[in-house]
């Protein structure tokens, strides 16, 4: 997409359009392998589920159609916004990640309850997804393969990696309605932006900016990680989801300012 445009050159004879570059080829080529391992992965998951009866079939196809849709869109923008010639092992991480959360949400959404059994597995599940992201960001800086397309994906998966387990939550009758702004404070975020463009500038680069995100993101998933497990007692989980939604709107409102207060670039 928009290679050959890149590389028209204005010829007075004849036209002549270059070949595609090997590395955008050899990119998508391992991408497709990837992303169709991937799917087939989530396939043999989900009809693991089915049958098993843990889950019902319409919400195993909802979390299995939400995954395909990931990844469909993942190998849309990939091509033109990923600027190495390799997938990397930190998207292969990344896209693990969501491949997990696509199956909690598949549970979440079954209404059926929660069982003691199933709310430990879906916490293993959880806290493996949440060691995974402490690989992937490591992983692209071992393999040089560093990019703000990488980073992004990383950010957008967290998102809805805390947006899932917040209604997982709720699902499991340990927390009141309210945790559900946790998992939607990213997307009103995004939302606002559309009213106010000042919203969807960057913020101004800080370290400790960049670290208090960071661990507010992990505080996000911790608290509701710790609510899920059984032995957690429910008024603990109230305070703990509690405190970490408070510090999520001290890191948005602190954000905002920044971007209010910013001097814009010349």
């Amino acid at each position: 997409m928009g290679t050959i445009a890149r590389y028209n050159v204005p010829a007075p004879m004849s036209i002549h359009v270059a070949p595609l570059p090997l590395s955008p080829l050899a990119l998508m080529r391992e991408a497709r392998v990837v992303f169709a391992r991937s799917l087939g992965f989530a396939v043999a998951a989900t009809l693991a589920l089915v049958l098993g009866g843990v889950v019902r079939t319409l919400p195993g196809i909802v979390g299995l159609m939400l995954f395909t849709g990931l990844v469909i869109a993942l190998e849309r923008l990939l091509a033109g916004n990923h600027p190495h010639p390799r997938l990397g092992a930190a998207n292969r991480i990344t896209l693990a990640r969501a491949g997990v959360a696509c199956l909690i949400v598949s549970r979440a959404l079954d209404p059926a309850p929660l069982g003691m059994m199933e709310r430990w597995t879906l916490a293993a599940l959880a806290g493996t997804a949440l060691m995974l992201d402490g690989t992937d960001g490591w992983a692209a800086r071992r393999q040089r393969l560093t990019s703000p397309f990488g980073a992004r994906f990383d950010m957008e998966i967290d998102a809805f990696g805390i947006a899932v387990l917040a209604i997982t939550v709720v699902r499991a009758d340990i927390v009141p309605c309210w945790v559900l702004a946790i998992g939607a404070m990213r997307y009103l975020y995004l939302t606002a932006g559309r009213v106010f463009p000042v919203l969807r500038r960057q913020p101004p680069t800080c370290a400790f900016a960049d670290r208090r995100r960071k661990a507010i993101a992990v505080i996000q998933s911790l608290a509701l990680l710790c609510s899920l497990v059984p032995v957690t007692p429910p008024n603990w989980a109230v305070a703990t989801c509690a405190l970490a939604l408070g510090l999520l709107v001290y890191s948005f409102a602190a954000d905002i300012s920044m971007l209010l207060f910013a001097k814009p670039l010349r």
